[in-house]
């Protein structure tokens, strides 16, 4: 598909009530509304999604690469408490781990944060992480599974060991196509749940290992190639919302 891509730095601004942290959240400028969460809620509207800098600790969300690859499904509190499938249609080749207990509370605490910057109540529904390596890409797709549990969305950088931003490639209400870099411990919240205006996807992670002389070592040397991006994406729906029957979806697949 042959698509035009608009890179997009939107401006920032900061949420006084999370200075402490460096909260920053996507407003424009121009629409009479400076000010956070207000500002914010207005381009959230209008664009479908916003860019919160600093939205959690990346220390916290830190995990080092599993050897797994496939799917992992936690069903209790430990994390020996799994059921493990070796294949992921979704990004083949990668490892997705949903409900992880590692983050078990770190869903509920970015749901707060989520609810002062939207000014709304929402409900937690699931969340999954996701590993993915060098050439693999995310289709383009809307979270429109396991009962519309995926209506207020974010998706939160949380390590990589890329040289250049992978970036988060998502459309607009109005239908442009933007691309949007994160750092880790950014987190990107969109709608999740409207087919056609908040389509998101990824294009191929380059390798961080771009120069020739490194490939030819890596090539010398036998070594695999470690190129690696984590991304956490939790999910939620409005508590006064259409979607609110799907509250605690603790589903584990997709």
């Amino acid at each position: 598909m042959v698509y035009q891509l608009v890179a997009t730095k939107p401006s920032m601004e900061q949420f006084n009530k999370y200075h402490k942290q460096g909260l920053q959240c996507s407003f424009d400028p121009f629409a009479g509304d400076g000010s956070i969460p207000g500002g914010a809620q207005t381009y959230f509207k209008r664009e479908g999604y916003m860019i919160i800098k600093n939205l959690y600790d990346p220390k916290k969300l830190y995990h080092t690469v599993p050897e797994e690859r496939g799917q992992i499904h936690y069903w209790g509190k430990r994390v020996d408490e799994f059921n493990h499938i070796p294949e992921e249609d979704q990004v083949n080749g990668s490892l997705v781990r949903y409900m992880h207990p590692q983050y078990c509370k770190i869903h509920s605490k970015v749901r707060r944060i989520l609810e002062d910057i939207l000014g709304e109540e929402l409900y937690n529904t699931y969340y999954h992480d996701r590993f993915c390596f060098a050439g693999q890409r995310l289709q383009r797709h809307c979270d429109r599974y396991d009962g519309d549990a995926c209506e207020i969305s974010v998706s939160i950088q949380c390590s990589t060991n890329t040289k250049n931003p992978w970036p988060f490639c998502i459309q607009t209400p109005s239908g442009e196509k933007r691309s949007c870099e994160l750092e880790d411990g950014w987190g990107i919240l969109y709608n999740g749940t409207v087919p056609g205006e908040t389509d998101h996807w990824r294009e191929p992670l380059e390798s961080c290992y771009t120069r020739k002389r490194d490939k030819l070592k890596n090539w010398i040397t036998r070594k695999e190639d470690d190129t690696y991006y984590h991304q956490i994406s939790f999910h939620y729906v409005r508590v006064n919302g259409s979607k609110a029957h799907c509250a605690n979806n603790m589903v584990h697949s997709i």
